[in-house]
């Protein structure tokens, strides 16, 4: 049986991930990098599409012909737009055509059978699977490789959620549901380690092979667990993902601010902030100068008290919805100033100027 996956050593809150180029990324740093996004969704798509172009669907299935719809799946995830992604994709599928291509016919029936019936609850899988065809055969290992990524991307979603303590009650009870399920540790594909010895630093290595989405959710929050690194959820409105820091006031991830995709949310979202404060007071200084005019009319002229009641009436219930409109960029400053001057006393009402 070949070997595959997302190949990577832990060590001191680092991971390395080896094959093409090696490269280290601090614990969780890969989990919030590969279960966020489009890449996934985009290998998916990917896979869904070559299965129904696969040039042998219609063969009889084989050992022979699995051996070479292995080949073409491989072909088909060499999707690069982050390399671990990529291996994880490759080993989540190649295993599950692995453990379907060893039963016997006995356990292959009844599998079949059980994966009919959760198809009927689910529209995203496909229907026409089977163990005779090799397109039968993709259509069924497709089908428990999105499984597995569903489930994975869940563990990380609601798990994100709980330990950066913002989850809603709908993830906190899906969170204890799928950790109650984990219990059962035949929920949880196997992570392959092997031992190597380092003659040059006269230490044993350990190289993890990780060939599933849930596994590899399960191998990062577990040692997420051990260290003093943190999960949190960027306070950007628009972004709203989940990155990792050492720091209990970090609020903003470096992922591209949805605002202006080449600036980060902790470089622009901020410095917005900030202006928009700027921009909120220097409105209420306009809204506070206009109010003070207006009392300062009724204080000197107590004859049009009632009148300037009614204009203040009217500038206090509308003010603030017009700042806002001006902070949403539906109306201009100069817009807001001459609605503001309008809520003042002509000098022909007033007996006295």
């Amino acid at each position: 049986m070949r070997e595959n996956g997302l190949a990577l050593r832990y060590s001191n809150g680092i991971n390395t991930v080896l094959g093409r180029r090696e490269s280290g990324y601090p614990v969780g740093d890969l989990l919030c990098r590969i279960y966020q996004g489009e890449t996934l969704y985009n290998i998916s798509q990917i896979v869904r599409n070559c299965i129904g172009a696969c040039p042998m669907r219609d063969n009889e299935l084989t050992q022979d012909e699995v051996e070479q719809a292995e080949d073409y799946i491989m072909q088909t995830l060499m999707y690069d737009d982050f390399y671990p992604a990529q291996r994880l994709a490759q080993g989540s599928f190649i295993r599950c055509m692995e453990n379907y291509r060893a039963l016997d016919s006995k356990t292959a029936g009844w599998l079949l059978w059980q994966e009919k019936q959760r198809i009927a609850e689910d529209d995203r899988l496909f229907k026409d699977i089977g163990f005779g065809t090799v397109g039968e055969f993709l259509r069924l290992c497709f089908n428990n490789y999105l499984i597995d990524l569903i489930n994975g991307i869940d563990l990380f979603r609601v798990t994100s959620a709980v330990w950066a303590g913002d989850a809603s009650e709908e993830e906190a009870a899906h969170y204890a549901e799928m950790c109650s399920a984990l219990h059962n540790e035949s929920v949880i594909p196997a992570t392959q380690m092997l031992t190597s010895y380092d003659t040059g630093t006269g230490s044993f290595q350990y190289t993890y092979v990780i060939n599933s989405f849930l596994s590899m959710a399960v191998f990062e929050f577990s040692h997420l667990a051990e260290t003093a690194t943190k999960i949190v959820r960027c306070q950007n409105p628009e972004c709203r993902k989940f990155f990792t820091a050492k720091r209990n006031t970090a609020k903003y991830c470096g992922n591209p601010a949805p605002q202006c995709p080449g600036r980060s949310c902790n470089d622009y979202y901020p410095q917005m902030l900030y202006r928009d404060k700027v921009r909120s007071d220097d409105l209420d200084r306009l809204i506070k100068n206009a109010k003070c005019r207006l009392y300062n009319t009724r204080r000197r002229h107590p004859e049009t008290a009632t009148d300037v009641a009614g204009l203040l009436d009217s500038l206090m219930m509308n003010a603030d919805a017009k700042k806002q409109e001006v902070l949403g960029g539906t109306l201009t400053k100069p817009e807001f100033s001459a609605w503001l001057n309008s809520h003042r006393l002509e000098k022909g009402d007033l007996f006295h100027e």
